[in-house]
């Protein structure tokens, strides 16, 4: 009798074990993803402040990231997570940099390859075409944004993905409707736009990005199901707060929330403001 009380002791002992074991290995169905927003990264004193850092201010973000256990996502990342249940990392955190500029390249880009991070850039086509063909013309200068084969080496490294800023709607209205524009025309508008942009990085990179980065955060009426066509499958916007990602829940992808990283606030004082970061913000 007792070798028979142990016997069955043991076989609950291992079930419980097991269980817990698969708990354990069980993805989290829900995920809190902060995303921090940057534009500019430069040394010119002039265009410092609330969309522009400098070099210095960047690197410390990225060493006070690496120190308190954050991991660099991207957009794939959360894609693979709120679609196929994709494990995160513990903290992730994304950055994202807007408008394709040079600083991305000549800046970023060694930094990222430093600390072994990674990043999200947005790109616009039309001032991406327009800096290549700038640049064939004068192969040795730099200029204020990137050129396709900046972009294209940037995608081959792994450390940067490539996503959508539209092709040239990059203006005072962004990608949200015009006055007195029709919703036909704005469907028309839009998507043509997108399109062109895909279809350019498709020709220069072997790759379409599955993200679009609305212009100035503006969102035009049925915008959703205009880049829901085109073919994406997430979006980000310029509202403050933290993204709460679920499992199976493709909305929690759209209009995506972002915190601008402006000169005058790190990125420990963001995360603390949000909640998330109990330590000291770096000087």
């Amino acid at each position: 009798m007792q070798k028979l009380f142990i016997f069955f002791s043991l076989i609950i002992l291992t079930c419980q074990t097991a269980f817990a074991a698969s708990v354990l290995e069980m993805p989290a169905l829900e995920v809190d993803v902060p995303i921090i927003m940057y534009h500019l990264v430069t040394e010119r004193p002039k265009y410092i402040g609330k969309y522009g850092i400098t070099p210095d201010q960047l690197e410390q973000d990225l060493i006070y990231l690496k120190e308190n256990g954050y991991t660099t996502v991207v957009m794939q990342d959360l894609i693979n997570f709120a679609e196929h249940g994709k494990t995160l990392p513990q903290k992730p955190i994304m950055l994202t940099f807007d408008d394709g500029n040079s600083s991305d390249y000549y800046y970023l880009f060694p930094l990222l390859q430093k600390y072994e991070m990674k990043a999200v850039l947005a790109i616009i086509g039309e001032v991406t075409d327009r800096y290549t063909k700038d640049a064939e013309k004068t192969p040795t200068a730099k200029f204020p944004n990137m050129t396709w084969q900046q972009v294209k080496e940037l995608h081959a490294s792994g450390f940067c993905e490539i996503q959508s800023h539209g092709y040239d709607v990059h203006g005072r209205l962004g990608s949200g409707n015009k006055k007195g524009e029709s919703a036909e025309a704005y469907h028309t508008r839009l998507t043509a736009d997108l399109k062109k942009l895909q279809d350019a990085c498709q020709e220069n990179l072997g790759y379409t990005p599955n993200t679009f980065v609305y212009p100035l955060g503006v969102v035009g009426k049925n915008s959703k199901e205009i880049i829901t066509k085109v073919g994406f499958v997430a979006s980000l916007g310029c509202e403050e707060g933290v993204n709460v990602l679920r499992f199976g829940d493709s909305d929690s992808l759209y209009k995506m929330y972002r915190y601008n990283r402006p000169s005058n606030k790190c990125i420990a004082t963001i995360l603390k403001s949000l909640g998330l970061c109990p330590s000291q913000p770096q000087s």
